[in-house]
């Protein structure tokens, strides 16, 4: 679904970012492609897919995984929600073609149905210290979800009971919620949330969150060209105990080696104003050899300075390490 209150601010960044700090924002993400997978099958199918334990996923509870191809390079980086019926899978917006040719590539005999829900649902996130007790609040009492753990409540929201789906995710190091629910909910479920305290938030503030976290964007600083632990998110995302899966492999031989060439990392920019993308980090000791690129920038309101996320060579993700960052006039990013 088109995002109808997402935009870079809504008047006041710097605002917005404390209340997300001190108390609770919400952002509008009803882009995020939403896939719901049911049928007998389902769990043992996907399991066979991604790089998490589905078959132990319970009803009420996820995770977080990868999709990957057989050289356990990333095809898909998703959240998991498992309840009676089926399996919601959510992804970053526009994945739900890729997503679906694959996995129904390989459906053969399972009974297995994939449908994209995502024109069809509104979704929000609330994040910050008091997220749990502002929807609690707003009527929606979800105080006692822990992270990975959601439900579905029946709650009075435009004149008329409606289902709502709310997930634990936790994504920026505190507690955050998805809320989703049809797509024809948006503007009065938005309106019941931030007149409960929740302040609206713009997309400069979720850049600056989720890069001061080291969280990715599929597409943007991971692509299939990536193996899955240079995410690095593999506690999050990946288990070494669960039975085989597409990708398997090299993901179990590059894990008994003990570590990449290379992985996502944050970094913090001596600069007064945002870098652009790309903008390339140097080897210290070799200044005419790239130790990584910025894939993704961002101002920081608490550091009072540009913060990055990008692909750093092993040898520099020490924290504190001090990169050049070619930039003009030349400035140096230092490894969070």
């Amino acid at each position: 679904m088109e995002p109808r209150h997402s935009q870079s601010d809504f008047g006041n960044a710097e605002s917005e970012y404390q209340a997300a700090t001190e108390s609770a924002a919400i952002f509008d993400v009803s882009e995020r492609t939403q896939l719901q997978m049911s049928g007998a099958d389902r769990h043992s199918f996907f399991h066979g897919f991604c790089t998490n334990d589905i078959k132990g996923l319970n009803p009420g509870t996820g995770c977080e995984a990868f999709l990957c191809n057989v050289k356990g390079r990333i095809l898909g980086h998703v959240f998991v929600f498992a309840d009676e019926e089926s399996l919601m899978i959510e992804s970053v917006p526009g994945q739900g073609e890729a997503l679906t040719l694959h996995l129904n590539k390989y459906c053969l005999v399972e009974d297995v149905q994939l449908v994209d829900r995502t024109e069809t649902l509104t979704e929000f996130l609330v994040s910050g210290p008091r997220a749990a007790q502002l929807l609690t609040d707003a009527g929606l009492g979800i105080t006692e979800l822990e992270s990975w753990q959601h439900l579905k409540l029946t709650a009075h929201v435009g004149g008329a009971d409606s289902e709502l789906h709310i997930k634990r995710v936790d994504i920026f190091g505190v507690s955050a919620f998805l809320i989703t629910g049809e797509a024809a909910l948006a503007d009065v479920l938005w309106d019941r949330l931030t007149n409960a305290g929740i302040t609206p938030a713009g997309t400069s503030v979720f850049e600056s969150l989720r890069i001061k976290a080291a969280f990715p964007v599929y597409g943007i600083d991971l692509s299939d060209e990536n193996l899955a632990q240079e995410a690095a998110r593999t506690d999050h995302a990946i288990s070494f105990q669960k039975g085989c899966y597409l990708g398997q492999e090299p993901i179990a031989r590059l894990n008994a080696m003990g570590h990449v060439n290379k992985a996502l990392a944050s970094f913090e920019i001596e600069a007064t104003e945002t870098p652009p993308v790309g903008t390339v980090l140097l080897n210290p000791k070799k200044q005419d050899k790239e130790a990584g690129r910025a894939t993704s920038v961002a101002w920081s309101w608490s550091a009072g300075k540009p913060i990055g996320l990008g692909m750093v060579r092993s040898l520099f993700l020490e924290s504190g390490t001090e990169l050049p960052f070619v930039t003009e006039p030349r400035t140096t990013a230092t490894i969070r």
